[in-house]
């Protein structure tokens, strides 16, 4: 008796171990299926996020006013990774998919994107959940181009005596915008306009200069929102000899004589900001001058080149450009009047050709280098920089109005180095005779990780007692100009 007992008590003891084990299955089988799905649901967020972050790179560049091309492109940008819009900032898109997307602008050139979509279950349905909703947010900006030469509604006030001139709020520049004929000697200071380079000074006209360009030089005309009104004016829009550097905007013939005819064109905003060359033409907004040609329009006047009524913000552009057989440098301005909606800024895009014929010791505006390039580095090139017949300085100066810190060098036309210097940015361009003549001269800049500003212009002093000087400016930040920020 006590044998079979102690089998039975065995037998009970082995079928009620069953109900124990059914439980564990299930718990496992529970923990696999909530381990497939959560796998399901991360590689699901890493897709809505990818998806989010190409909405917002795709759509950041049409900001400021280009409203219908960041609705469009946000939207192809989600698209294209998958997943189908049908509802952009609370309107249907009329795609009927189940996803939807809201963008906000942070600023002239900061996209937020959120993408929410619905993604199925697996094993969790069994739970009740057959779908899970997952919302992912990305932030983009653009480097807009660095702005060069002005601060102001006008670029290239060099006599604060000028009929008109309306641009404050500090409108004497101290400089003119300048462009040269296709047959000037490059040495003179114009690197891009003119078509030949001779070390020896005249030569019969070739194409030996390597950087000429026919698109000649850019402005961006910055305008804000809620702008009524738009008019944009030239001042002394042609090329009419002064027979002096140093009389009024000192246009003057050089090497083949005659003089630069001169061509200015406005355009439209486009969603390629550090690219002013695929903007569509405003018809209507284009001047053509032939040297000496109009001079009771055009000499020692404004004119107005185009006007818009109720332009959307963005950054506009003109182009300024010569053509012909002859030489000789044409000085000129540039301004923006607004109604409503705050002040234009016009500034050069990517270089600047400019012209002085002050002496002494001015200050000009070099670029503007807005604090989120905090840790980046700052390339500033100067052609033909400092002529003068006494010693002559240029510093570059920070906003905090401390000398900056550089890495210099000069090169030649055939790009060998043939000056260089490091410490603070203050260089001697003279010693009496031009140290620069027909030289590049590139000053590189780290900026302090922990750069902030409040006026973030970025200056040149410069140290001369020769009243006129020819130079072209260029500026860059090296770095990625369309890119993902932190959220917020």
């Amino acid at each position: 008796m006590t044998g079979a007992s102690e089998l039975r008590t065995r037998l009970d003891d082995r079928g009620a171990a069953l109900p124990f084990i059914a439980i564990i299955l299930v718990l496992l089988l529970g923990m696999a299926a909530f381990a497939v799905d959560l796998g399901w649901i991360y590689l699901s967020s890493s897709r809505v996020q990818r998806a989010a972050d190409s909405a917002a790179l795709a759509g950041v560049i049409h900001l400021p006013g280009d409203i219908t091309g960041v609705n469009t492109h946000t939207v192809n940008g989600a698209q294209a990774n998958g997943y189908d819009v049908g509802t952009l900032n609370g309107n249907p898109t009329g795609s009927g998919g189940a996803d939807t997307l809201n963008w906000s602008q942070l600023d002239d050139n900061r996209l937020e994107v959120d993408l929410s979509s619905s993604i199925p279950t697996y094993f969790l349905r069994v739970l009740g959940f057959d779908a899970i909703s997952i919302q992912r947010t990305a932030t983009a900006e653009y480097i807009k181009p660095v702005p060069l030469g002005s601060p102001d509604p006008c670029f290239g006030i060099g006599n604060s005596g000028i009929e008109g001139e309306d641009c404050s709020p500090s409108p004497n520049q101290r400089f003119w915008a300048a462009v040269s004929g296709p047959y000037t000697n490059k040495f003179n200071g114009d690197a891009y306009s003119t078509r030949w380079w001779s070390s020896s000074g005249w030569s019969p006209p070739d194409n030996s200069n390597t950087e000429f360009r026919t698109n000649g030089y850019y402005l961006g005309i910055e305008v804000p929102a809620g702008v009524s009104d738009l008019d944009i004016d030239v001042y002394d829009a042609g090329f009419y000899d002064r027979g002096s550097f140093s009389f009024e905007t000192g246009d003057r013939a050089q090497n083949t004589g005659g003089g630069a005819d001169t061509h200015f064109q406005f355009y439209l905003f486009d969603q390629t900001p550090l690219d002013p060359t695929d903007n569509t033409a405003v018809l209507g907004c284009r001047f053509d001058i032939n040297s000496g040609s109009s001079s009771s329009i055009y000499e020692n006047d404004w004119v107005e080149l185009c006007s818009l009524s109720n332009p959307p913000a963005g950054i506009y552009v003109i182009r300024i450009w010569t053509d012909g057989n002859d030489g000789g440098t044409n000085q000129y301005a540039v301004r923006a009047t607004t109604d409503g909606g705050g002040n234009a800024r016009v500034y050069g895009i990517n270089d600047i050709s400019i012209f002085t014929n002050q002496a002494g010791l001015s200050t000009l505006h070099v670029a503007e280098v807005d604090d989120a390039h905090a840790g980046k580095i700052l390339e500033l090139d100067f052609y033909d920089p400092g002529e003068d017949d006494q010693p002559a300085f240029m510093t570059v100066k920070m906003p905090n109005g401390a000398t900056a810190q550089c890495d210099w060098e000069a090169t030649n036309e055939a790009g060998t180095v043939v000056r260089s210097g490091s410490g603070n940015c203050r260089i001697q361009t003279s010693d009496g005779n031009s140290l620069f003549n027909g030289l590049w001269v590139r000053a590189t800049i780290d900026i302090p990780s922990n750069y902030t500003c409040s006026d973030c212009w970025w200056k040149m002093e410069i140290e001369n007692s020769q009243p006129h000087d020819r130079t072209t400016w260029k500026a860059r930040i090296i770095g990625n100009p369309v890119h993902l920020t932190p959220n917020g």
